[in-house]
């Protein structure tokens, strides 16, 4: 008989590796504090941080690409809002 290997494939069920309550949640938070704020309400290094990493993570793990565009839109909206301000 052989032994299993530990690397061999198999087939496991899948499981997202996050929370997309927790993951909406936190993106609302987001939009509120900039829909709420008349300038950035974050250091210029964190919103860089934000753009680059954060959001589109955030984007990423939501299931419904429709729900995606749209808060991405309404991140994009508020954005410009702010960097114009």
């Amino acid at each position: 008989m052989d032994a299993p290997s530990l690397f061999a494939e198999e087939d496991l069920p899948r499981r997202p590796l996050h929370d997309v309550e927790a993951v909406r949640a936190r993106l609302t938070e987001m939009l509120g504090k900039m829909r709420a704020a008349a300038l950035w309400p974050w250091k210029e290094a964190t919103v860089r941080q934000y753009r680059e990493g954060l959001w589109p993570s955030l984007l990423a793990k939501l299931p419904d690409a429709d729900e995606a565009a749209r808060v991405a839109a309404a991140i994009a909206a508020e954005c410009a809002r702010l960097d114009a301000a």
